[in-house]
């Protein structure tokens, strides 16, 4: 089942006193179908500025954000990022792999970077990366040294990547220009078949709250590499924007499906090309996010040859495993209902055409998190700042960028007590679900968010759907609206919505398919949190 599709921006009281605002609406707190319709309408015009919004962010390349780009058009699954992950603490082994920090010359082994402290030749590395900027007009037009926002968080994953050579990090910079910058933004609308084929999706999360990515490499024959490559940029960006937690889970697991695929397909340029793509994408673009690579079902002869090419730095985060241990494999990293049930869990196996919206499901760290019954999503009340987190840089410029602003960053212990002696003052942890709301400026909407969520479904159990053929909504159908300017929490425009709402925008009412508005006060997509 998938989440409502709540417009948390405009609820930032009970769902009666919210509508009292909008609509004058005096009656109790509000049920049935029209909460949805309602819903819809009063998002419609920030929907479309959200959308003109994205584009102006990625006209400007040096100035465009370091996560998101999507512009989304159906609600993310009820379970997206649950309270249990984004107050996950983080263990030694999921900071650094085997738990203790590479010495300085060693292949560094960190997997969280943000919102935690540096070691001090991860400062020094830092510092020479900002050196070289200055005269690398291409990558960093200002020439003061800063690292331009598009890379900024994903600088050190850079260096770690580069083995902490400069000269390769400038090259991976200008790779994230070419791969993700000016290939943004994507509108899901634009891959949206290709997603539910199944080729690359998200499916769960393992017991230290990291996504599972699936890869089925049998269906990349329907691809040509464009397409099959803007799916993937899609695919890895939904991850760091609505996935992801800074200083808490900043990592993925993959899995390579190899079922079905015969030597064959190794000859056609199109794979060649697909393959290579989707390598710089996990390789530089989305460097130092994958924790583990599992390989499933690749004939043992093969396993030999391409277990020996692999560098030996690499051959930990990738594990070849024979069949018929593919399940005990799988149930050491995650929960059984996290998986489906042809990788050794209870979850159904993703058929062709429903993989996208991707499926998230409770108690992932195990049966006794995430409460019970288990507390929905937080995405609808979290922007983008929320999932960018800063990097710790000591670089002077680079801290007058997150000193102002890391205090208002939902910190685990460790990143409290660095972030208390950098500012000299005391910060706390965020430890509950109350703390994490208050930073966020968000009980109010998410108790709204659960409120409504339940009258619509308590409501869509009770009616019997209309006879007619209603459309669904899309973001070009709802973008000709004609505002310039998003609607703010008090400024919705009574007659426009009755407008909208009587006219070509009807909702579904047996369906989920609605545009997700992020809790952001004047923006519809994922890029903006204005």
């Amino acid at each position: 089942m998938y989440g409502a599709p709540v417009s948390a921006v405009i609820f930032q009281q009970e769902p009666t006193s919210a509508c009292q605002k909008v609509l004058g609406y005096q009656g109790p707190a509000p049920r049935g179908p029209w909460v949805k319709r309602f819903l819809l309408g009063a998002v419609v015009s920030e929907l479309a500025a959200g959308r003109a919004f994205t584009a102006t962010l990625f006209e400007e390349a040096h100035a465009a954000p370091a996560i998101g780009g999507l512009v989304l058009t159906q609600a993310l699954h009820e379970y997206t990022l649950p309270p249990e992950v984004v107050l996950y603490e983080p263990s030694p082994h999921d900071i650094h792999r085997g738990g203790v920090p590479a010495a300085e010359g060693k292949t560094g082994n960190r997997l969280i970077f943000l919102n935690v402290p540096l070691l001090d030749y991860e400062q020094k590395a830092l510092r020479n990366l900002h050196d070289a900027l200055k005269d690398e007009k291409a990558l960093a037009p200002e020439g003061d040294g800063i690292i331009p926002s598009y890379v900024r968080l994903h600088a050190l994953r850079i260096l770690q990547q580069s083995k902490l050579r400069v000269d390769k990090a400038l090259s991976t910079i200008s790779t994230h220009l070419e791969m993700r910058v000016q290939k943004m933004p994507v509108h899901e609308e634009s891959v949206l078949n290709d997603l539910k084929g199944g080729m690359m999706y998200w499916h769960g999360r393992d017991r230290s709250c990291r996504p599972i990515l699936v890869w089925r490499m049998e269906k990349i024959t329907k691809f040509d590499a464009d397409r099959a490559t803007r799916m993937m940029l899609f695919i890895l960006e939904f991850a760091v924007r609505y996935l992801l937690v800074p200083g808490r889970v900043e990592n993925w697991v993959l899995i390579v499906d190899l079922a079905g695929c015969g030597l064959s397909m190794a000859a056609g340029s199109a794979f060649r090309t697909i393959c290579r793509n989707v390598t710089r994408l996990l390789e530089e673009v989305y460097c130092g996010r994958n924790f583990t690579t599992k390989i499933f079902h690749m004939p043992s002869i093969v396993r030999a040859i391409v277990n020996s090419l692999i560098p030996e730095d690499k051959k930990s985060k990738v594990e070849f495993v024979a069949d018929a241990d593919i399940a005990k494999s799988m149930r050491q990293l995650c929960e059984p209902n996290q998986l489906e049930e042809q990788y050794g869990g209870t979850a159904p196996n993703v058929r062709e055409g429903t993989a996208f919206p991707f499926r998230f499901f409770p108690h992932c760290r195990g049966p006794n998190s995430g409460g019970s019954p288990p507390l929905p999503s937080l995405h609808d009340v979290t922007d983008r700042s929320f999932h960018e987190g800063f990097s710790l840089d000591l670089f002077e410029k680079a801290q007058a960028i997150w000193r102002p602003f890391i205090g208002r960053q939902p910190l685990t212990k460790m990143g409290a007590e660095t972030v208390s002696k950098l500012l000299e003052q005391t910060i706390a942890p965020t430890e509950t679900l109350d703390q994490w709301l208050s930073l966020q400026d968000s009980a109010g909407r998410y108790t709204a968010h659960k409120a409504l969520a339940k009258a619509a479904d308590d409501a869509a159990e009770q009616v019997v759907p209309e006879p007619s053929e209603p459309v669904s909504p899309t973001l070009s159908n709802v973008a000709d609206t004609g505002k310039s300017d998003a609607v703010t929490n008090t400024e919705l425009d009574k007659d426009q919505l009755e407008k909208e709402l009587s006219s070509s925008i009807v909702v579904k009412k047996d369906a989920d398919d609605y545009p997700i508005i992020e809790g952001e006060s004047k923006a519809s997509c994922c890029v903006c949190s204005l």
